[in-house]
């Protein structure tokens, strides 16, 4: 009988220590890899990194992969080196009876999930007739996906379009309306509304409005455009004048900087990181421009890293991006060393089970995240990189990068979450 309390005794303590003994290694992670059917199928480049900085396992680490939104990342480190905690809303100079003002590209301006007020309060209460300064046009290829970058962003260059109930069309802001119009040579099997590709205009099918119809649609911008809808929001007339800048201009703060981060990283948001860019641009110099910042960013924040990234834009609309997951990685690093809080670190991602493009992705874990990381979705194409929890308490980064694959996206992001939950409870 003692002899085979003995027996179990031994036999659970041998149990245990070996449950509580494995350690996170290389060959364990490339297991996970080589037995995983979906990653066999298509390209996919990773790395896990340890807090002390050393590698645990690679796949790929020095090939260029096409990034996605994992671009955000690039733009989030380029704007905490250049922004200071506020965001510069206006630069402006008071010459008599009037105010000049001139955009930096901040997107919160009247923009219903950002705004403060101060903008506008500021321009509302002036004495001084308004004046828009004019700046050169951006370039830029409109887009499906984000707004129309510009100067001087108002209510995010949206509108928010729903049936009223009594098939009309509810607009805000109001005065958009007059740029929508029907049209009959517009041939859809739904209700929907398009920008013309000959006008400023928004086009619309002769089809009856859902009675469920409700959808934000980016209107096209320029100069004239910002002008118009900020005369109608202030009730009071805006004029555009030819102004060259002067060394006495003031600048207008406007919202805290972790604000418009936030806006962009949880819900991918392309048009803020275009924006940011812009804003960035507008710090270093007169002309507003985010190849200027992109520049700025290679000239000066990548020394050191191993291959500089091929950057092309803000939001990682662009195909032209290529990141290798080793540069990523060390944006990773760099990123968290310039925030400095983990709490405000993680507060900017998405958080797996929480927030953001991770809300649905994973299953929390007692009622605990555990990832949080910057997504990364184009046709063909998913990633995730940022951090991991264990439940032993250990940290590590990680890059994740799927592209060419011609599964349904979610099926690999599925495989993704199921390797990395592994880690997070074998670890």
């Amino acid at each position: 009988m003692k002899y085979s309390h003995i027996l179990l005794v031994f036999c659970f303590l041998w149990s245990g220590t070996d449950a509580f003994s494995q350690k996170l290694t290389e060959k364990r992670v490339k297991k996970l890899f080589e037995e995983s059917a979906v990653m066999q199928e298509h390209f996919v480049g990773f790395i896990l990194q340890d807090e002390s900085g050393k590698v645990v396992y690679s796949q790929n680490p020095d090939i260029h992969f096409v990034p996605a939104s994992n671009t955000k990342l690039l733009t989030l480190y380029a704007a905490i080196h250049i922004l200071t905690d506020s965001i510069p809303a206006i630069e402006y100079e008071i010459s008599g009876d009037s105010l000049i003002v001139w955009g930096t590209g901040d997107p919160s301006f009247l923009n219903p999930k950002l705004d403060n007020g101060k903008v506008f309060d500021f321009l509302k209460q002036s004495a001084q007739e308004i004046y828009l300064a004019n700046q050169p046009n951006l370039e830029y290829e409109p887009s499906f996906w984000r707004s129309d970058p510009s100067h001087f962003p108002i209510y995010a260059n949206t509108m928010l379009v729903k049936a009223d109930g009594s098939g009309f069309l509810s607009i805000s802001p109001r005065a958009m309306a007059g740029f929508l119009r029907p049209d009959s040579s517009y041939s859809s099997k739904k209700f929907d509304i398009v920008r013309s590709k000959k006008e400023s205009v928004l086009l619309y099918p002769l089809l009856p409005i859902p009675s469920d119809f409700d959808d934000k649609v980016p209107f096209p911008m320029s100069m004239e455009m910002s002008r118009f809808l900020l005369e109608d929001t202030l009730k009071r007339q805006v004029k555009i004048v030819e102004r060259k800048k002067t060394k006495s201009l003031e600048t207008l703060y406007s919202v805290p900087s972790d604000s418009l981060y936030k806006h962009m990283m949880l819900p991918s948001d392309n048009f803020i990181a275009e924006q940011l860019l812009i804003l960035c641009s507008s710090v270093l110099g007169d002309t507003l421009d985010p190849k200027i910042t992109i520049r700025y960013a290679k000239e000066n924040l990548f020394e050191g890293i191993n291959h500089p990234p091929i950057w092309e834009d803000g939001s990682g609309l662009s195909r032209y991006n290529l990141f290798t997951p080793r540069t990523i990685l060390e944006i990773l690093n760099r990123v968290e060393t310039l925030v400095g809080s983990k709490q405000r670190l993680r507060n900017l991602l998405p958080a797996g089970g929480l927030s953001g493009t991770l809300k649905n992705a994973y299953e929390l874990d007692n009622g605990e995240a555990f990832v949080w990381a910057k997504t990364g979705t184009l046709k063909n194409m998913h990633l995730q990189s940022g951090w991991i929890d264990t439940r032993k308490g250990q940290t590590y980064r990680f890059v994740f990068m799927n592209n060419n694959f011609v599964k349904p996206t979610e099926e690999v992001r599925k495989e993704m979450v199921r390797i990395m939950t592994h880690i997070h409870e074998k670890y």
